[in-house]
């Protein structure tokens, strides 16, 4: 059986759409002559801990944890009462701290790429002991963090492995970069890093066809969207009583869900709506409700129940290749999905494909309602809803990753 050596930041404790798509990758790679090892933190900085997903790890995967130092922990102590630390944004408010303030500037002109190469020694070190050990037929870094690439670039020059980056999010380009002020030499030197380690690797993932073709490398590329397990997915369904419109995952400024607050107040039916995640309490509103980030399996119960699921693709430029890990299991909860977001976009054409549900931009205000009054009024009638999503399945994603490794 073949080896492949993958470093990981976030893995099981961390939870997160991004977390399971090497964590099933793991799983099923054997079944196709590849044999996993994971390189991963001891104890990361972690946005979301999910301990019900270390019983999802296989037993027969050789996992290395390394020592993790951690920026977030010191700024912790010096944040305000009641103030978090800032995950995946670099903007800053004007009734933030001082400190805050003065970190962010630091972190977004400083610290590039990312705060988490503080592990790329340690996970250097792992890496290397590994291959002097063993021989691997391929080295795998996935990002973000996109600082995780350069152990990969390190190890490409210092041992000529056969290296694969994927990319799960842009890299220069991520939405939240797009509205914060860099020195023109942070922004340069980025740049170079993302230019360099296209180059060098020797093939590249994305869960896009935009970043592949940003990066202007199809030759060497190949787009696997991350997908569902449907071994996760054996969990009954039960009559429910009230029509429930769920949402899974975080909303931020970019992810603003005020389009179905204003569908919802067109229409005169009995609807609750539910955000499970963290949400940004100035985008909250009066007719929903709040509740906090659910374990995997707890969340996939409440998905499943669900009359009809939210999903919202950020409103920033090249929004068109945003494709949210959650759409999948949305789609193998077989519950209809409204979309708000581009509707010429990737996500809007899976959609369209697997007959999972709509896509609607985020001005067609009435047309959101009408959807919702039709799946109310599928609800009330009992008509079942069925998606043809079997080809983003975890086996057959990890099938085609399995082919490309091979080629």
């Amino acid at each position: 059986m073949k080896k492949v050596l993958i470093l990981t930041y976030y893995f099981p404790p961390s939870g997160g759409a991004g977390v399971q798509r090497w964590l099933k990758f793991a799983k099923y790679l054997p079944e196709f002559g590849w044999q996993p090892t994971i390189i991963t933190t001891k104890d990361g900085d972690y946005p979301i801990i999910d301990n019900s997903l270390l019983d999802e790890i296989p037993q027969n995967i050789k996992i290395i944890r390394t020592k993790t130092p951690s920026i977030y922990n010191i700024y912790a102590k010096f944040m305000k009462n009641g103030e978090k630390v800032p995950y995946g944004s670099m903007q800053i408010l004007k009734n933030d701290s001082i400190f805050k303030k003065l970190s962010l500037y630091i972190r977004k002109n400083f610290i590039i790429p990312d705060a988490r190469k503080v592990w790329n020694k340690h996970a250097f070190l792992a890496a290397k002991k590994e291959l002097l050990i063993r021989k691997y037929d391929a080295v795998i870094t996935t990002g973000p963090p996109h600082s995780t690439h350069l152990i990969g670039l390190k190890l490409k020059t210092k041992f000529g492995v056969k290296w694969i980056t994927d990319f799960r999010d842009p890299w220069t380009k991520i939405d939240y970069l797009q509205d914060v002020k860099r020195w023109w030499c942070t922004t340069y030197f980025d740049k170079k890093m993302e230019q360099i380690v296209i180059a060098k690797c020797d093939k590249l993932i994305s869960i896009n066809n935009a970043i592949i073709t940003d990066f202007g490398v199809t030759k060497k590329s190949i787009r696997i969207t991350n997908g569902f397990d449907s071994t996760d997915f054996e969990i009954t369904k039960k009559p429910s009583k009230k029509f429930t419109i769920n949402y899974f995952g975080n909303i931020i400024k970019t992810r603003n869900p005020m389009p179905i607050y204003k569908a919802l107040k067109k229409i005169n039916l009995n609807v609750e709506l539910n955000f499970y995640g963290n949400i940004d309490e100035n985008l909250m509103a009066e007719n929903c409700k709040n509740h906090p980030y659910l374990p995997h399996t707890e969340m996939l119960d409440k998905m499943i129940n669900s009359n009809l699921l939210l999903l919202i693709i950020n409103k920033t430029s090249g929004n068109e290749g945003i494709i949210t890990g959650k759409i999948f299991e949305y789609l193998a909860a077989n519950v209809p999905i409204v979309g708000i977001g581009p509707n010429d976009g990737e996500a809007a054409k899976i959609l369209t494909e697997t007959d999972g549900g709509k896509m609607f931009d985020y001005h067609q205000i009435d047309e959101i309602s009408k959807y919702i009054e039709l799946q109310y009024e599928h609800w009330e009638n009992n008509k079942i809803h069925n998606t043809k999503c079997e080809k983003y399945s975890r086996r057959n994603l990890t099938k085609l990753l399995a082919n490309f490794l091979d080629k």
